[in-house]
C-alpha cells in the first residue's frame, strides 16, 4: 500500500483539526515545493484565492481537474470561474459536479447564485428549488430563493422564504434585509423604513450590509415623500462604497472626468479636416451583420429602454454594453500618440482594428447576428466618438439626451457595480462635472467629426413610444414591428442593472422631472447644469 507523503499527512492533520490556516499555508508551500496531488492544488487555489490571485487559482483548479474528477474539484472550479466574472464558464463547472453527483446541494446553491447575478432568474429558482427539494433547510438556497422571489416581485413568497432562513439563523441579515424589501413591494414603506433603522443601529454590521441598509432605507423614505432623509441615506451609501473604492482608485488609472477633459482639450484644437477621410466599410469583417448602430450618450439618458425596445425586434441584435470596441481600439484614446494614430489610419490598419471588433462581437451574440443589424449600446462610448467615426463610417449613431438635472440626480441616487466610470457618480458635484465634461466633448466631437447621428430624447419615447421608436427604426434602415413593445419582457428575462429592474414595471413617467423633488440637495450642481437643460431645450 502506498504511503501517504510527509506533507500530505500535515496538511490532512489540520484539515481534521478544522485549522483551515494551517491547511491553507501548507498546501501553498506544498505546492510551491511541486507537489501536483489534487488535495493540494485545490488547498492552494483557495489560499491564492484568499490573497487576490484568483486567476493563478483557476489555473491551479484546471491542473487538479487533471488529476481527478472529483465533483469537489469541479464545484470550487466554478466557484473561481465565477469570481473571474466567467459566469457561462462556472456554470458549466457546476453542472459537471451535478452529472458526477446530482444530489450536491452546494453545487446547486453556487449555480444558482451565479445565474442570479447575471439576471437568470428563472435558472436561479430552478437550481435554488432543486437544493431545496433536497435539503429544505439549506440556508444558501433559502437566502438565494428569497432574493430571487423579490426580484421576481413576489413578495408573500419572499417573506416566507425569509422567515425561514431567521427561524434557523435569528441574526441572519440578508433574510431580514429581504423582508424590508419584501415590504417596499407591498407599500409597507414605514414599517421597511423602521426596519432598516432597527438593522442600522446594529453595531456589528459590516460596511457592506450597511451600505445596502442605506440603499433600502432611501428607498422607503423616497417614496414616503421625505426627499430631504433620502437624499442623505443616498450620500451615507454612496459615501462607504467610495471608501470601499479608495483602494483600487490608484489602479484605475486616468480618471473619468481627467480623461474627458483631456480630450476635449486636444479637440479643441484639432483640424477638422484630418478627421474626415474614411478607412473603409463599416461593416467590413462582419461576416453575417446586416447594420450597425452605436447607441450612446450618458448613463440614466433613456439608452436602456431604448436597447430593449430595438433588441424585442426581430431585425436586431443588441451588444449590451459589452465593451468590445475598447479591446478593438486598445490605446487609441489614451495618448496624445494614440489619437495621431488613430487620425493617421490606413486602410489596411483600420480594417484589422475593424476585425477585432467584430471578432469579439461575434463571440458576444453567437449566432444572434445572422443578417441582422448590430446596436452596440455602451452610453459611455461618447467619449470613443472618434474611434467610431475612423473605424465604422457607415454606422448610424443614437444619441441618448434626457433632462440633465434628471441624469445626475439618477446617477447619484442608483446603485450600480463599481467601476472606473461608476466612481464619478458617488458625489453629485463630481457626477455633474462628469455630465458637463462628456457633453463639452460630444458638442466638439458634432463639430468636426463626419458622424451619421440623430438624438433620441427619453421624454418623447415616454410619451409617444410607437412614434419614436418608429423614427429610430427608419433611422436604422428597419420597418416597424410590434414586438418592439415588449422591452419590459425583454428586461425581464434579465433584469441586472437598475434600469432593467425599473422597465421590468413597463413605460413608466413618474422618472421625469424628479430632480423638482430635490431641488434643494440640486442647488450645488444647478450652475452646471442649468445651461445644458437651456440648450436641449428643457425648461429652466
Amino acid at each position: 500500500m502506498r504511503a501517504t507523503p510527509p506533507e500530505l499527512s500535515a496538511i490532512l492533520d489540520a484539515v481534521r483539526r478544522e485549522d483551515r490556516a494551517q491547511a491553507l499555508a501548507l498546501s501553498l508551500a506544498g505546492w510551491r515545493a511541486g507537489s501536483r496531488h489534487p488535495l493540494v492544488l485545490m488547498l492552494a487555489a483557495e489560499g491564492l484565492q484568499v490573497s487576490g490571485e484568483g486567476a493563478q487559482a483557476v489555473a491551479l483548479l484546471e491542473l487538479a481537474l487533471e488529476a481527478t474528477d472529483d465533483p469537489e474539484v469541479w464545484r470550487r472550479y466554478g466557484a473561481a470561474l465565477a469570481m473571474q466574472d466567467r459566469h457561462a464558464d462556472a456554470i458549466a463547472a457546476f453542472e459537471e459536479a451535478l452529472d458526477i453527483d446530482p444530489k450536491d446541494v452546494r453545487a446547486l446553491s453556487l449555480a444558482g447564485g451565479v445565474s442570479f447575478q447575471t439576471g437568470e432568474l428563472a435558472a436561479a429558482e430552478d437550481y435554488y428549488g432543486r437544493a431545496l427539494a433536497l435539503d429544505p433547510l439549506n440556508l444558501d438556497a433559502l437566502r438565494g430563493a428569497a432574493a430571487a422571489a423579490v426580484r421576481r416581485k413576489a413578495p408573500a413568497q419572499a417573506a416566507d422564504l425569509a422567515r425561514r432562513v431567521l427561524a434557523a439563523a435569528p441574526e441572519d441579515l440578508s433574510a431580514a434585509m429581504t423582508l424590508i424589501r419584501a415590504d417596499l413591494l407591498e407599500a409597507r414603506e414605514t414599517s421597511a423604513a423602521a426596519s432598516a433603522t432597527a438593522l442600522l443601529a446594529r453595531p456589528d454590521l459590516a460596511d457592506d450590509a450597511r451600505l445596502a441598509l442605506h440603499d433600502l432605507r432611501a428607498e422607503a423614505f423616497d417614496a414616503l415623500d421625505r426627499p430631504a432623509e433620502a437624499f442623505a441615506d443616498y450620500a451615507a451609501r454612496n459615501a462607504l462604497s467610495e471608501r470601499q473604492a479608495a483602494p483600487h482608485l490608484a489602479a484605475m488609472g486616468e480618471r473619468r472626468l481627467d480623461q474627458a477633459r483631456r480630450l476635449a482639450r486636444v479637440f479643441l484644437d484639432t483640424d477638422r479636416e484630418a478627421w474626415q477621410g474614411s478607412c473603409g466599410p463599416d461593416l467590413e469583417g462582419a461576416e453575417t451583420a446586416a447594420g450597425h448602430v452605436f447607441l450612446i450618450g450618458f448613463p440614466r439618458s433613456g439608452t436602456t429602454l431604448l436597447e430593449k425596445a430595438l433588441g424585442s425586434h426581430p431585425g436586431v441584435a443588441t451588444l449590451e454594453e459589452v465593451d468590445v470596441l475598447a479591446g478593438a481600439g486598445a490605446g487609441l484614446l489614451d495618448s496624445q500618440a494614440g489619437l495621431f494614430r488613430l487620425q493617421t489610419l490606413d486602410a489596411s490598419q483600420a480594417a484589422a482594428y475593424r476585425r477585432a471588433y467584430w471578432t469579439a462581437a461575434a463571440e458576444a451574440l453567437g449566432t444572434g447576428a445572422q443578417g441582422r443589424v448590430v446596436v452596440d449600446k455602451m452610453p459611455l462610448h461618447t467619449l470613443a466618438l472618434p474611434l467610431i467615426a475612423k473605424l465604422f463610417p457607415d454606422a448610424q449613431i443614437l444619441f441618448a439626451l434626457r433632462d440633465p438635472r434628471d441624469v445626475v440626480l439618477s446617477c447619484f441616487r442608483r446603485r450600480f457595480q463599481m467601476n472606473s466610470a461608476m466612481y464619478e457618480f458617488l458625489t453629485l458635484e463630481r457626477a455633474a462635472a462628469y455630465y458637463d465634461a462628456v457633453m463639452r466633448l460630444a458638442g466638439r466631437y458634432r463639430e468636426i467629426l463626419p458622424l451619421r447621428l440623430r438624438e433620441v430624447r427619453h421624454e418623447a419615447v415616454v410619451a409617444d413610444f410607437d412614434r419614436e421608436v418608429g423614427d429610430v427604426l427608419t433611422f436604422a434602415g428597419l420597418p416597424w414591428n410590434p414586438d418592439v413593445r415588449r422591452f419590459a419582457e425583454r428586461a425581464r428575462q434579465r433584469a441586472r442593472t437598475p434600469s432593467d429592474l425599473q422597465l421590468t414595471e413597463g413605460l413608466k413617467s413618474d422618472g421625469l422631472g424628479q430632480w423638482r423633488r430635490f431641488a434643494p440637495q440640486m442647488s450645488s450642481v444647478r450652475d452646471l447644469l442649468d445651461p445644458w437643460a437651456q440648450r436641449f431645450g428643457y425648461p429652466i
